[in-house]
Order: structure tokens, then C-alpha cells, then sequence
């Protein structure tokens, strides 16, 4: 009981020791047996990924695995509907990556055998993320206690929570393994060509100094440079591939906000002022009264009179107990505090503590009564602490946990500590388990006040929403064409909003939160199209669908203005090639070069083939590869660059002696690095990849 105790309390460590040393979060994800032709093409069918098909059902049932596993780890209930998504991501590229390393594995003939993975256990390499588990550490030393992974591996059959984390950790190591010898091998097959490797020596061999001249394509009129239709057809079919686009919508939209009214705020003003007399009452229990009636509980909590807002420390520094204060507006609210009780307890605490946390609160207390007795009799506290406690923070300093002003432990906890005595060893329970206090040292008393507010929000009303609600639908109603939804927004003084570039399984569209309806109804819609009003928190959506942007080549109608530009500036720059060319003709310097053509000479310094800029110009790789080849004191031929064309006269040409050692290095280490961050997402960009979780989520 104790282990599956451990297992829930530490499994969210296990989890950051996995992303810390796993390549991929590949957990619980058999996906290798799913087959494909079984659900191919059917309405079941939510990604089919190089012909291997996936159903929906065996997609949600690994989202669901991820859902539960998480619950688990974190001690919690339920997740947000942020949360789910976010693992239903994660789920999505896990089965990706596995689908397609499973591919690569059955033809290289890559495999993890059992002997493997129990020298990763069990043997003598051991892996980081068992070594660091905090399940199979000594629990005198905290070291790692290679008998500890033996007893878990013993018991983990009749135990099912145990085996469940088990499973998953073998199938993480496992893929990692696999991965490994997968990647190690590409990694070793690389070579590097002696001509790479005598260009990137040559390069860097020297660095120069050099003038250069700029002649910019915004110094050729656009209108001196004519492009033809047939010139941006021709282009756009030759490099169809460079406008490939996926699969978008552009929309706008209006919205329409359900906020509180004057009514609103007079309504909960009013509220506020009538529970006065029956909030001033002598007899009056202020914590009950507020939990039953106040839109924010009662904390119990004692303040210093300088936590509080200038306000209340004025008020509780000189009223008496039972005094009101208010009503008053703070925070879109409206209050009344009540001064409760003035206490005389320390400012801080300094306490260590013992957690229990057994199956059952039953089983925790008599676990706590047991070493209260053993305490009481003389046993060291701070050992049955290190041995005893579940709270992995404290136990190791004998359960030590420090000096803490009050507020900073949770109520049970902090009142068992605040409000007794120096020496006291007491027993709590609280959300986290039992816990045996022991209070070392407290602090100076100090006044200190306890105060119950009663607030009112300023919330709208079901009449406030019912009058947006009805205004929101007849807009929709009334202006269903992009002409009377244009018009409509003009009359009315509404601001138009845009959501460009929404993506199929996008979340959210723009500053819209939780708006994946309006990216379905985007989907499913067609161009031109009149949304309803979406209800999306405290506002409505009206939306108009502009544009359609399919998977594939953008239309040439969407690309052509680029097209154009580019055709222009290469026809800019054989015009100003011509002119630099007919200057150097004629003997001219660069100073006299400069001066014909309206331009001023730049120079810049140290500059090697492999700089990433050049001052003066910016980003230009062509200007540095035209300087650093280029022959001492000769002005080079004209080349063009991003923002122009160039020419230079190199001044002064200092030589080095680079190491090849650490040249070869680095262009290894490149290599390595490209292999670890772009396998797998050059795999996807070859992969046939069908996602149909649109009709799904």
C-alpha cells in the first residue's frame, strides 16, 4: 500500500525525469499493431499516416490513458478543457513519431531485446531516469538502491498501479533505446566531402578589410521596369513548389459584450446597503453569515494591520471588535467588513512536521498516533521524520521546515501552529494527509486582525444577457451577406476584428478565447459565408468568412504581387550591373564610382566567409562570399544581393592559420545537431499525413 501511495504521490517526478532524458514522450502508444487497411477511408477514421490508419476510438482511448495518468500524478479529479487539448497534442505527435520510427525500425532491422533493457534496470547501466527515481532510492541514504528496483519488479504483478507505471516506463525506455541506435546510425553514416572540408579551411584562412559601393533597387523607378504577364505565369510555373500554403481561413468579426449596466451596479449597491443592520448584528456568527452569503468565502486568516489596504488598516487599528466598515467599492465590488477578533500570536513560526498519508485518513491517524507515542517516550524526532514522512521536501532535514509567516501553510496547518505554544507537539489533518507538528520557535506577538468581509459583485443580470443575447442574434439575423455585415458595422459604430491564417485544429481565433466552435464553423462553411452568433464567455461573435485557403499551390492570383517585385528587382539589378560595369570600364575609382551613381563609399572590417552580416548592409551573404574571394586592390565585377547590387575593393587581406581539428569538429557537431532536431521533422515533411480530427474535436 505504501508503494502505490509512493507512486501516486511522486509519479508527476517521474514525468519530468522522462522529458528531461527521453527523445520522445512516446507513453503507453502501441500504435505499431493497429494495422493499415482495417478502418481505411471510414467514418471512424481520424488520421491515416503512410497508409497506416487510425480510428478514433484508438486515438481517444490513448488521449484518454494520457487524461487518467495525469490525474493520477497530480492527486486531482479533473482536467481543464486547456489541459486535455494540450495532451491530445501530445498524443497526436506520439503516434506520428511512433508510426513512422516503427517503419524505419522493421527495415533496418532495429530492436530492443529484454537483456537490454534489464541492463538499463537492473544491470550495470543502469538508466539516469531509474537511477533518479525517487521510488528506488535507500530510504535511510536517498541514494539510489539497485535492491529497490528488484523488490518493485518482484511486487509489481499484484499490484495494478504499480504495473501501470511500470509498463509505461519500460515502453519509454525501450523507444528511447530504439531511437538511439536509430539516430547513432544515421549519425555515423555521414561524411564529410574533402572539398567541404578544404572550402570551409580556405575560408576561413583569412579575414579582409574592403570598400564597397551600393546600388539599391529603390533607386530604379518602378515604372521604368516593365513585367509581363506571360513573365510571372512563366515564373510561377517553374517554381510552383515555393508557394505550397497549408490549409487556412481568414475571418472578421464583430463582438458583442455581455458586461454589467448601470442597473447592474445600482442593483448590487443596493444589495449591499440592505444587509448592513443584519451584518452590524451583535449576536452576529460574521464566518457563517459570510460563506452563506458573500460572493467571496471567509479565510479566518489574522492579519498585520499592513497587509491590509490603507483603508482597512485605518478602520481595524481603531474599531473595536464587531465594527463595520462600509459599504465601500473596491475591485468591482461591493463590501462591508466586519472586525471579527484582535490577537495577540506570533508573526512567524519556525516547525518541522511528520506527513502521513495512508489509504485511508483512518489508517493515517493510527499510523500518527503510533509515532506521537514513540515521540512522547524519547524517540528523535527529526530521525522518525526522515524515515516516517511522505513530504519528499522536509523529510530530509528531519522534517525541518523552516521559518513561514502565517498564510503560508494551509488553514488546519496554520492555525495548529499560530495558535499554540512553543514546544507543543500536535496532530492535523489536513487536505495533504496527517501531520505531527512539532512548533520549535515562535516569533514575537504582534496585534494581529481577523476581519470578515461580505461582498457583492458587480455581475450583469439574465435581463443584461437576454438584451445582448437578442441583439447579438438579430444582427446576425438581419445582416447575412458581407454587404449589410459592412454596412451594418458602420452604422452601428462596432469595431471590426480579424482572425487571418486559422488553422484547422487551432484552439482559438485571434484574442478569442475557447473559440474552437467558430474554427469549426470556419471549416465547414464556404467562402463568403454569415456565421450565427457564437456564445463564447461573456460575449457574442458574429463572423464573416472571407477567405478559403486550401491545402496545397496558392492561387497565382494570391502570390502575384510577389512575383512580380522579385521579376522587377532582377531586372533592376542586370540594369544597375550595366551601369557599374560601364563606370569600371572607364578606369574609374570607387570614390568616382560612388559619385556617378548618387552613392557614397561604405567600408567595413575583419570580415571572413563566414560572417553573418556586414555593416552598412545588413544581411547580404553574397556581399561577404564577393569580398572574401575577391583579389587585393582590384574593384570586383558587379553582384547582386538582397537589397541591391555590389561592388568592392578589398584594402587589406589578413592571413590566419585555423585549425582543422577544430573546424572538422564543428562541422561534425553541425551535423550531429541536424540529425537530432530535423529527423524526425524531415520524416513528417516526406510522410503522407492525413488528420481528420476536425470532425472530431
Amino acid at each position: 500500500m505504501a508503494t502505490l501511495e509512493t507512486l501516486r504521490r511522486k509519479g508527476g517526478l517521474l514525468v519530468a525525469i522522462f522529458i528531461g532524458f527521453a527523445l520522445f514522450a512516446f507513453i503507453m502508444m502501441d500504435f505499431m499493431g493497429s494495422g493499415g487497411s482495417v478502418f481505411s477511408g471510414s467514418q471512424d477514421e481520424v488520421a491515416n499516416i503512410n497508409g497506416t490508419s487510425v480510428s478514433i476510438q484508438e486515438f481517444q482511448n490513448r488521449v484518454t490513458e494520457m487524461e487518467e495518468f495525469n490525474k493520477l500524478n497530480r492527486g486531482v479529479s479533473s482536467l481543464s478543457e486547456e489541459e486535455v487539448h494540450r495532451l491530445r497534442e501530445e498524443v497526436w505527435m506520439q503516434m506520428i513519431n511512433q508510426i513512422l520510427l516503427e517503419e524505419q525500425y522493421e527495415e533496418l532491422g532495429i530492436s530492443v531485446t529484454s537483456d537490454e533493457l534489464m541492463d538499463m534496470v537492473t544491470g550495470r547501466n543502469i538508466h539516469p531516469a531509474i537511477r533518479q527515481h525517487p521510488l528506488f532510492a535507500n530510504p535511510q541514504t536517498g541514494a539510489f538502491d539497485q535492491q529497490q528496483v528488484i523488490n518493485f519488479l518482484m511486487m509489481k504483478n499484484s499490484d495494478h498501479i504499480a504495473y501501470f507505471y511500470w509498463m509505461m516506463m519500460e515502453e519509454q525506455l525501450m523507444n528511447e533505446r530504439a531511437y538511439n541506435k536509430f539516430s547513432t546510425a544515421i549519425k555515423r553514416g555521414m561524411f564529410v566531402p574533402s572539398l567541404w572540408k578544404d572550402s570551409e579551411i580556405s575560408s576561413r584562412s583569412h579575414a579582409v578589410d574592403f570598400e564597397f559601393v551600393t546600388a539599391r533597387f529603390t533607386s530604379i523607378d518602378d515604372a521604368d521596369v516593365t513585367v509581363t504577364d506571360n513573365e510571372i505565369r512563366d515564373f510561377y510555373n517553374r517554381n510552383r513548389n515555393r508557394f505550397k500554403q497549408e490549409a487556412s481561413r481568414t475571418i472578421e468579426y464583430v463582438t458583442f459584450v455581455i458586461e454589467p449596466t448601470e442597473e447592474d451596479r445600482r442593483a448590487a449597491e443596493d444589495w449591499i446597503n440592505n444587509m448592513y443592520d443584519r451584518f452590524s448584528a451583535e449576536d452576529l456568527d460574521a464566518a457563517q453569515f459570510v460563506n452563506l452569503n458573500s460572493d467571496e468565502p471567509f479565510t479566518g486568516r489574522n492579519y498585520r494591520a499592513s497587509e491590509l489596504s490603507s483603508r482597512l488598516e485605518q478602520f481595524v487599528t481603531n474599531a473595536s471588535v464587531g465594527d463595520v466598515h462600509g459599504p465601500y467599492l473596491e475591485n468591482e465590488s461591493y463590501r462591508l467588513t466586519r472586525l471579527v477578533a484582535v490577537n495577540n500570536i506570533p508573526d512567524s513560526v519556525r516547525a518541522r512536521h511528520i506527513l502521513i498519508q495512508e489509504m485511508t485518513p483512518a489508517e493515517s491517524h493510527t499510523v500518527a498516533d503510533s509515532l506521537m507515542n514513540l515521540i512522547r517516550g524519547g524517540a528523535n524526532f527529526a530521525t522518525l521524520a526522515r524515515e516516517y514522512s511522505t513530504d519528499p521536501g522536509s523529510a530530509v532535514n528531519g522534517g525541518d521546515l523552516g521559518w513561514f509567516r502565517e498564510g503560508m501553510m494551509v488553514q488546519p496547518f496554520n492555525d495548529a501552529a499560530f495558535q499554540g505554544s512553543t514546544g507543543d507537539i500536535v496532530k492535523v489533518e489536513t487536505q495533504f494527509g496527517v501531520h505531527i507538528i512539532n512548533i520549535q520557535q515562535q516569533g514575537r506577538p504582534t496585534p494581529k486582525y481577523q476581519i470578515a468581509t461580505l461582498a457583492r459583485n458587480i455581475n450583469y443580470s439574465s435581463r443584461t444577457y437576454q438584451d445582448v443575447y437578442t441583439r447579438a442574434t438579430r444582427f446576425a439575423a438581419v445582416n447575412n451577406t458581407p454587404e449589410k455585415f459592412n454596412q451594418a458595422i458602420e452604422e452601428e459604430g462596432l469595431t471590426k476584428r480579424f482572425g487571418r491564417n486559422i488553422r484547422e485544429n487551432d484552439r482559438s481565433v485571434g484574442a478569442l478565447q475557447n473559440s474552437r466552435e467558430v474554427v469549426r464553423w470556419a471549416y465547414d462553411a464556404s467562402e463568403g459565408a454569415m456565421s450565427p452568433a457564437f456564445e463564447l464567455g461573456d460575449q457574442f461573435v458574429v463572423a464573416h468568412l472571407t477567405t478559403v485557403n486550401r491545402e496545397g499551390v496558392r492561387p497565382l492570383a494570391d502570390v502575384r504581387s510577389e512575383i512580380e517585385r522579385q521579376l522587377r528587382n532582377d531586372k533592376k539589378a542586370e540594369i544597375l550591373k550595366a551601369r557599374f560595369q560601364e563606370k569600371t570600364a572607364t578606369g574609374l575609382d570607387m570614390v568616382a564610382i560612388a559619385e556617378a551613381l548618387g552613392e557614397t563609399v561604405m567600408v567595413a572590417n575583419g570580415v571572413t566567409f563566414g560572417s553573418f552580416q556586414v555593416p552598412g548592409a545588413g544581411v547580404e551573404p553574397a556581399l561577404v562570399s564577393l569580398a572574401a574571394h575577391a583579389p587585393l586592390n582590384q574593384i570586383s565585377v558587379p553582384v547582386r544581393g538582397n537589397n541591391g547590387v555590389y561592388v568592392v575593393r578589398v584594402t587589406n587581406i589578413e592571413e590566419r592559420e585555423p585549425s582543422v581539428e577544430n573546424i572538422m569538429r564543428e562541422i561534425n557537431q553541425n551535423l550531429t545537431m541536424k540529425v537530432d532536431h530535423q529527423l524526425i521533422e524531415n520524416m513528417i515533411d516526406e510522410a503522407s499525413i492525413v488528420d481528420r480530427r476536425l470532425r472530431f474535436y
